[in-house]
């Protein structure tokens, strides 16, 4: 349930409009990496079983190469080599089935957890079973680290995939040094066989890792109210069903709220636009700071506003009946009241979604309109 105290562990979107190479560049090296974007996109949630195969794949793929290069005169040789290899492959195993029935993480501290510990995962197993092979076969298989590099470019922060390919080059400047040393190649072919391998592993990466986060944060900013920084109607719309799931999971009710400024049309003609821009503003503000991580709002029309929340039902409907109290504020330059209609889901298990949350939400829109029938500044509520 939203508390006072609460805010969400998402970080805000950057604005980056207008910002030059050299601040973007910057930007990307320094700042903050939103890895619960990465799982609650609007284009990533229909693809979170596509998500877990490929991870679970790529697993499975380093796998059967360990075990084929077991068989192998080329493969670790020796008691205490074949031992390390087959408990990799034991934990290999283990992790694809993680992989596949373990939930994605949905919170910011889970998400990082997750795709971090998978790549770190990835390197340390890839890197162990590798040295455990002939120099050839070594440098060889360091072409899987590609399959690491394309990973990290999506799913961790740009520090992160830095430290995968610094540890990616340290491994293959280990298998080149081992094919050198064993005089398997001239110095010549060695060197360009390792310059190939180094670009397809670290070249690429870089430069799709900074163009994907110049998207993501542009597309980020797409679902976002430019005056107040609340989502707008697109962002609500697509930030809505991870919360609907986890109140049908945990038993927990669902509110759709509409929020209306009482008689905002007579601010901007007393007192201006700016003014009317500051009052929008003001309300925004004071709506993130009472509203936390248990709920989802935006600005959905002139001086509408949206809401969906979860908690008990008991919660939701005191919170909705404090609401009109406390996004008011005497003290503010331009005083004003707001109409709040709400439509409480005690059971959104037993509804389809979205077809019942939209149901409501144009309840809630009628129960609004009666609140301010009825002189304003207060709330209408119904469960259904």
């Amino acid at each position: 349930m939203p508390t006072p105290d609460h805010t969400p562990d998402r970080p805000a979107p950057v604005n980056t409009i207008g910002a030059g190479g050299r601040s973007h560049l910057v930007r990307w090296l320094t700042g903050p990496h939103d890895y619960a974007w990465i799982v609650d996109h609007h284009s990533m949630r229909s693809l979170r079983s596509s998500i877990r195969a490929v991870f679970a794949g790529n697993t499975l793929l380093m796998a059967v190469c360990s075990a084929l290069l077991l068989r192998s005169p080329d493969g670790p040789q020796g008691t205490v080599a074949r031992t390390v290899a087959l408990v990799v492959m034991a934990v290999q195993a283990a992790a694809i089935v993680l992989i596949v029935l373990a939930p994605m993480p949905t919170t910011q501290r889970r998400a990082r957890n997750y795709f971090v510990g998978f790549g770190v995962f990835g390197d340390v197993g890839l890197t162990l079973i590798l040295v455990l092979y002939s120099p050839v076969v070594h440098a060889i298989g360091c072409a899987l680290f590609v399959i690491n590099s394309a990973l990290c470019t999506y799913f961790v922060s740009s520090r992160w995939l830095l430290a995968h390919l610094a540890w990616a080059a340290a491994v293959i400047g280990y298998a080149l040094w081992r094919v050198d040393d064993a005089h398997l190649f001239d110095p010549y072919a060695v060197a360009a066989g390792g310059l190939v391998l180094l670009a397809a592993v670290c070249g690429v990466p870089i430069a799709a890792h900074i163009a994907w986060n110049r998207l993501s944060i542009d597309a980020q900013q797409s679902l976002v109210d430019p005056l107040t920084g609340l989502r707008n109607r697109r962002g609500i719309e697509v930030s809505v069903e991870p919360l609907w799931e986890r109140a049908s999971r945990d038993g927990l009710a669902i509110a759709a709220v509409v929020v209306d400024i009482d008689d905002f049309k007579r601010v901007n003609d007393t007192h201006g636009h700016v003014a009317g821009d500051d009052v929008l503003r003001s309300l925004a503000r004071r709506m993130r700071d009472i509203l936390g991580g248990d709920a989802v709002a935006g600005r959905t029309g002139g001086e509408e506003f949206t809401v969906v929340l979860c908690g008990t039902p008991h919660e939701v409907t005191r919170f909705v009946d404090l609401l009109p109290r406390r996004l008011t504020d005497a003290g503010d330059a331009v005083p004003v009241t707001v109409s709040v209609g709400a439509t409480v889901i005690g059971a959104p298990r037993d509804r389809d979604y979205p077809e019942a949350l939209e149901s409501a939400m144009r309840d809630a829109d009628a129960r609004m309109y009666t609140a301010k029938r009825a002189g304003g500044g207060q709330s209408s509520t119904a469960e259904i």
